[in-house]
């Protein structure tokens, strides 16, 4: 994600934007389609450009790399290390071999080297680069995490759970989160209350909009939970009309249905 605004993004920077892949790959998430529909609404000329990148995507099946996990970015370096020690290319040749290999040799051992080199700088650009992909962080069982998120909100993740987000919010960026697992929310309050500045929790049920709140989100084998503490929160499940509750309130939803809780 480049820090530009989109409106000068080229076809090319569109094609490596995270949340532009994810609208052409996922056409049903209905967050990141909304916020391009309204995108392509007040920014019309942009179409052209739009429309090509969504070809540059899908022509490619899938335009930017996934993101590692430490493990495989573990897995890269090994690779390029074994390979720094074994590759024939890059080991030196005795002195009559290179009497006759002359500039051929020196060719294909630049070659190759360019190959480590490019390949380890591969790794570095997908552990470090800060725009190009989303913010995973997981917990594991009996783990627990504290996560302050780019507009100063706070994530409170409990075990065994997983979040991911945006690692840069704009405001031309909808703050949004996906969760898999449980947390408890504190949102910070922005004075721009417009749907495309409210804060969304989404997860494989429902999808929740805030303000500025403390909520918490149980997913469970029964449903998935809500618990109001402050403020107020919208709960939307797919078309439906959104249901607001108010603090103190709880809900299940499963199959589709809102289910209150005492």
């Amino acid at each position: 994600m480049s820090s530009k605004p989109y409106a000068a993004y080229s076809a090319e920077d569109f094609a490596l934007d995270d949340l532009f892949v994810r609208w052409v790959q996922h056409p049903s998430d209905e967050e990141v389609t909304a916020f391009w529909e309204q995108w392509l609404n007040n920014n019309p000329e942009r179409y052209e450009t739009v429309t090509t990148a969504r070809k540059i995507i899908r022509a490619g099946g899938q335009s930017r790399l996934p993101v590692l996990t430490t493990d495989e970015i573990s897995t890269v370096w090994g690779r390029i290390r074994e390979s720094l020690q074994t590759l024939e290319d890059v080991r030196p040749l005795q002195p009559d071999v290179r009497a006759v290999v002359g500039w051929w040799y020196f060719v294909r051992m630049a070659t190759a080297a360019l190959g480590l080199v490019l390949l380890a700088s591969w790794a570095f650009w997908m552990q470090y680069s800060p725009g190009q992909s989303m913010q995973v962080i997981r917990t594991a069982i009996g783990q627990t995490r504290t996560i302050r998120l780019p507009d100063h909100s706070v994530v409170a993740l409990c075990p065994n759970s997983t979040i991911r987000y945006a690692r840069r919010w704009t405001s031309d960026l909808p703050r949004a989160v996906w969760l898999e697992g449980e947390a408890d929310f504190m949102v910070v309050h922005q004075p721009d209350t417009s749907s495309s500045r409210l804060f969304r929790v989404h997860t494989p049920d429902l999808t929740i909009e805030a303000v500025g709140t403390q909520f918490r989100v149980r997913q469970q084998p029964e449903g998935t939970r809500v618990s109001l503490q402050t403020g107020q929160v919208d709960i939307r499940l797919s078309q439906k009309k959104a249901l607001r509750l108010q603090p103190g309130d709880s809900i299940r939803v499963a199959g589709g249905t809102i289910q209150s809780l005492p």
